[in-house]
């Protein structure tokens, strides 16, 4: 297993969140993170990195909504949706009209609102502050970020998407192996922090 197997980056990720509270704030607040870091990107990097190729061009004239710029905010998250195809092909083409939609919401917003960028801070700070708490209040366990941080900045997003696919029902042989990988790490760290609890005792 490696960084393209979603057994394993799932895993990885999952093994901070298995508290049903923290999955919960995390179900709210990572959608804020990221829209609002598309609307802060789009605020502060909002020019085009360059121009889309004419057939690109034809294409997007044919999606619904404002023509999307190629900024630093719709290329970052066009990296995410190729990673996220490369881990499951079903579940990334599922959740690239998400991230569409959250782009095309967040570049409106800047360009429509006067307090856009205020706004965004303010709940971007307080998406992370909630995050937080759910890890230290209700998880017990310092968050994944602060182990591998652009793993859990990449994930966190494709986690919350497919915690609500395998709610519905969504690839269930895979959902009960990645919950048992979970397990099995969970109690490895379990036992490791028991190990380091009782040598410095």
């Amino acid at each position: 297993m490696g960084v393209f197997s979603i057994r394993s980056e799932y895993s990885k990720y999952g093994e901070y969140h298995s508290n049903k509270v923290n999955v919960a704030i995390h179900m709210i607040f990572v959608p804020t993170i990221l829209w609002t870091s598309l609307a802060l990107f789009t605020a502060y990097f909002p020019g085009p990195l360059f121009t889309f190729p004419a057939p690109v061009v034809a294409v997007l004239q044919h999606v619904p909504g404002p023509m999307l710029s190629a900024n630093v905010a719709t290329l970052t998250m066009a990296g995410y949706i190729v990673f996220y195809m490369i881990l499951d092909q079903i579940a990334g083409l599922l959740i690239a009209p998400v991230i569409y939609l959250m782009l095309i919401t967040s570049q409106q917003y800047v360009l429509s609102s006067p307090n856009a960028v205020s706004v965004s801070l303010f709940w971007f700070v307080f998406a992370w502050i909630a995050q937080f708490v759910g890890h230290g209040v209700f998880e017990k366990r310092a968050p994944a970020l602060l182990d591998n941080l652009l793993q859990a900045l990449v994930m966190a997003p494709f986690f919350v998407f497919l915690e609500l696919l395998f709610a519905l029902g969504y690839r269930p042989d895979l959902h009960r192996e990645v919950r048992n990988e979970i397990g099995s790490r969970i109690l490895a760290f379990r036992r490791k922090a028991k190990q380091a609890t009782n040598v410095t005792q």
